[in-house]
């Protein structure tokens, strides 16, 4: 594991920009769900229920079905997400926080 110096730890994290983190999980979390949702159509033909839809990954999360489609909008601005949602769609994904934020 490296150690760095302050001045190398504030270079990287002053690169850090919120808003694309932000659009990078929206769009890694709309790919997975996609994924999600062909994979049980797919092994789940006779179920009128896919639990991978955006009205019921909204459900599960609480949320207005509107609400949680403007996440996985790649037009809106508005991409913040609490870490709480994140982390439950995590759990309804089977991804982990690292392949949400991943590039």
């Amino acid at each position: 594991m490296a150690i760095n110096s302050f001045e190398t730890l504030q270079n990287k994290l002053s690169r850090v920009n919120v808003d694309e983190m932000y659009a990078t999980i929206c769009s890694n979390i709309k790919k997975y769900r996609l994924e999600k949702y062909n994979e049980f159509k797919s092994k789940n033909s006779q179920s009128t229920i896919n639990p991978y839809s955006t009205e019921n990954v909204a459900a599960l999360l609480d949320y207005n079905h509107n609400h949680y489609k403007r996440f996985e909008s790649m037009t809106d601005s508005t991409k913040r997400m609490p870490f709480e949602k994140i982390v439950k769609l995590s759990i309804i994904l089977e991804k982990s926080i690292e392949e949400l934020i991943e590039e």
